[in-house]
């Protein structure tokens, strides 16, 4: 499976909507899609990955690399949604730590 991503913007906030898997081929387009979202001055970007089932390392560098950007330019990048495999690659790797939104931003919106 692909990747897809739908980006919405709501109260100040663009969300980044992932399906599917986001590995070496797919995640030059999620990179491309949140430097564009934090270079046009979006200040909070989060990244809902309620519906991806899978996460290589070139996912978690891109998660990464995003983070690091947005903060260079005064904007915040978080990861809502991870659950299963994806929540347990974050934790292992320890980016939950600073990657995964606060409990008020967590939950998405089927109860997951």
């Amino acid at each position: 499976m692909g990747l897809a991503l739908h980006t919405t913007r709501q109260d100040g906030r663009a969300t980044i909507a992932a399906r599917g898997s986001i590995d070496l081929h797919s995640s030059d387009e999620l990179r491309a899609r949140l430097a564009e979202l934090v270079d046009a001055g979006e200040r909070t970007v989060v990244v809902d990955l309620t519906a991806v089932d899978f996460c290589d390392s070139s996912g978690l560098n891109v998660l990464v690399r995003a983070y690091k950007h947005a903060r260079a330019q005064n904007a915040t990048l978080t990861v809502t949604g991870a659950y299963g495999r994806v929540e347990n690659v974050l934790r292992t790797t320890g980016l939950d730590r600073f990657l995964i939104a606060g409990p008020a931003e967590e939950a998405p919106a089927d109860g997951r």
